[in-house]
Formats: structure tokens, C-alpha cells, sequence
């Protein structure tokens, strides 16, 4: 008979949280068709994976996901075929304590992987409000709740050669970017970074006096410090309140004085890889 499965809404700071990059193509296979969830449940020193982490077993042998980078994946592919015909969950131990003497962990760590056999109705929920952007926590029968958390969006306006780099590089790093010319509220939510790059500083301001009232966790602009003071000036004799100016970072990225739209890129990428919620 199928566990019980519970994918609600919301935030827990208190749960380990796992991003939609890596959980998203690990559920929706075993929304296909079902399977075995590996779960990375218990840490002993140090390891490289958070706890929460996760890799599917499907029914045709395939494994989709990682825990520790090819150590103990294919030992766990042969307790999730035994756990297809018994149907009960399972606990592993590898490195430190375990009784699999034969599989070592490189680091010297200890950990903890549990199995559980899903079907595809158990984990349509969590996929759906991850694909509607919503923080979802994931409570699926014998395993700890995780906390999932949607992809961060960064939206990016601007023109020039900082534009395209850093346009170029945040999509080669997996995140969701949108170049766009104006704010869709729609599009901006808690998990949304807003990030200009113009060299004619004046248009800006339309921009950034409806990004200060939208949710976006991180919003910035290319420029020097007068160049913030300046758009800050134009920003309060629209009536913008402090605490909303306070919002706005400016000189963007950790590496001060950033001038090649290279370094320039990976400066504020950092920044906001940093910030992210």
C-alpha cells in the first residue's frame, strides 16, 4: 500500500533545502513511472553533499541523480532492486560504521542513504508547485521532509558587451535568465535577482522604482559610487522611501573596480549567488 505523500507550500528554515536544479530532474522521472528515491539522510565528519540530497532508481535500471559521486551509486541500484519486490523501506550505512567494509568513502566520512519505493502520484504534487515557483516542502512516507526550493530567475536589462557576458555566463551556470526591457510584475517573486547594466544611468530609474516595489531578494546596477548617488538622488525626489533605496546594491559584484565584462560578470554573478534565499 503507497506511503503517504504531503508536498506543501511554504518555507521552513529549519529543513535542509534542496534547489529545484537538482531535485526537478531526479522527481520528474519517478513521476513517470515511479521507482526508488535514494535520499541522503544522516552525515557523520564532513561530506560534499547536503543532507536532502537525492537520486532516483527507475524501474528500467536507470539512475538519475548523484550522492557521492559514483562511491556507493551502484550499491545502492542493487538494494533498490531488492526494495522493488519487498516494497519496505530501507536504511544504508557507508564509510565510517558501515558493515559494507568493501566501500570506502574517500573523505573518511560516514553516511546514511534511505530508500523508498514512489509511485508517479506521490510526486506529481511537489513537481507541480515547483513548476508554478512555489517553495514546496516534500513529506514522503518514511523520509525526512526537505524543503525544495524554486530556481533562482535573474532578470537581466541593459545593452553592451557587460549585458551579453554576463547573460552568457549565468546561463552556462544553470540559472534561469530573462533579458528583458521593462518589469513584468508576473515575473518577479522572492526568488527573482534584478540586475542592470547601462551605461546611460537615466534609464534606470523607470526600472528600478518598480523593481524596489516588487519581491525580488537582490537587485543592482552597474556603476561607480557616483553613479549610485546620483540614481538614488532621482530615485528620492520620485517619493521612493529609504528603506526600498536601501535595496538597491550599487557598485555591483565582490571584486571593486571590476572593468573587463568578464571579471565584471563573474564579480556580480558571485554576489548574487550569495544573496540568493
Amino acid at each position: 500500500m503507497p506511503l503517504a505523500a504531503r508536498a506543501t507550500i511554504g518555507t521552513s528554515p529549519s529543513l535542509p533545502q534542496i534547489p529545484a536544479a537538482e531535485a526537478w530532474p531526479v522527481l520528474a522521472e519517478l513521476a513517470k513511472a515511479g521507482g526508488v528515491l535514494a535520499m541522503l539522510t544522516g552525515i557523520e565528519g564532513r561530506f560534499y553533499r547536503p543532507i536532502g540530497a537525492m537520486m532516483a532508481i527507475l524501474p528500467d535500471g536507470r539512475q538519475v541523480g548523484q550522492l557521492s559521486g559514483g562511491c556507493v551509486e551502484g550499491d545502492i541500484a542493487l538494494h533498490a532492486t531488492q526494495l522493488v519486490k519487498t516494497g519496505q523501506g530501507k536504511t544504508l550505512r557507508y564509510g565510517a560504521g558501515s558493515p559494507y567494509f568493501d566501500i570506502r568513502l574517500p573523505c573518511g566520512s560516514g553516511i546514511e542513504v534511505s530508500l523508498l519505493r514512489v509511485t508517479p502520484a506521490q510526486i506529481e504534487p511537489a513537481l507541480c508547485n515547483l513548476a508554478q515557483r512555489h517553495p514546496t516542502t516534500l513529506s514522503l512516507g518514511t523520509l525526512p521532509p526537505v524543503q525544495l526550493q524554486p530556481e533562482i530567475r535573474i532578470l537581466v536589462f541593459g545593452e553592451g558587451e557587460e549585458t551579453r557576458c554576463f547573460q552568457t555566463l549565468a546561463q552556462s551556470a544553470g540559472y534561469d535568465v530573462v533579458l528583458a526591457a521593462k518589469p513584468d510584475p508576473a515575473t518577479i517573486d522572492s526568488f527573482t535577482a534584478i540586475a542592470l547594466f547601462f551605461h546611460d544611468h537615466s534609464r534606470e530609474i523607470a526600472i528600478l522604482e518598480q523593481a524596489v516595489k516588487s519581491p525580488a531578494f537582490w537587485i543592482g546596477a552597474q556603476g561607480s559610487r557616483l553613479s549610485q548617488q546620483r540614481r538614488l538622488d532621482s530615485l528620492r525626489s520620485r517619493d521612493i522611501p529609504e528603506p526600498a533605496l536601501m535595496r538597491i546594491h550599487g557598485p555591483i559584484g565582490l571584486i571593486s573596480q571590476a572593468r573587463d565584462p568578464r571579471v565584471l560578470a563573474i564579480s556580480v554573478l558571485a554576489e548574487i549567488a550569495a544573496a540568493q534565499p
